[in-house]
């Protein structure tokens, strides 16, 4: 685990991409702005008009996939699991069980405030709430578990 996962305050995109596995085109996290490890997680996405996900959803008007904001809750919740319970840098992390609501549409040139807190974590999972807002309106929220597996027990 690299030393700024146990000491950030934030995190910007480079060290982001030393948390997280995914990347273009499924990187949904520029920047995490506040972390208190065990307590809340808070990271923005710039949604830009060139956003790939937009040439078919809808090209008369563009809309950001629900998935898309899903994935964003979900690559936030690993940085919280992380800095909470840390796990071994090989770990894959399951997502299941989330109950998320779409409360507004979310269009191009938004910045996405992702909020992750703890429901409940043990050493290995966790089921988190995570909400989604854009200028201070609540976009979407919701519960979701989080398991982490180490690549050699496959």
């Amino acid at each position: 685990m690299p030393p700024e996962r146990q000491v950030a305050e934030s995190l910007d995109f480079e060290a982001l991409k030393a948390c997280i596995s995914q990347r273009f085109p499924f990187l949904m996290l520029d920047r995490v702005t506040s972390i208190i490890p065990g307590e809340r997680i808070v990271a923005i996405k710039n949604l830009t008009g060139n956003e790939w996900f937009y040439q078919g959803h809808f090209p008369a008007k563009a809309v950001t996939p629900g998935a898309m904001m899903l994935e964003a809750i979900a690559q936030a919740g690993i940085i919280f699991f992380q800095f909470c319970a840390p796990q071994r840098e090989d770990s894959t992390y399951l997502l299941g069980g989330a109950k998320v609501r779409f409360l507004a549409p979310v269009f191009p040139g938004s910045q996405l405030t992702i909020t992750i807190t703890p429901v409940k974590v043990i050493s290995n999972a966790g089921i988190l709430n995570g909400e989604i807002s854009v200028d201070g309106q609540i976009v979407a929220k919701g519960e979701f578990a989080l398991a982490a597996k180490s690549n050699d027990t496959w």
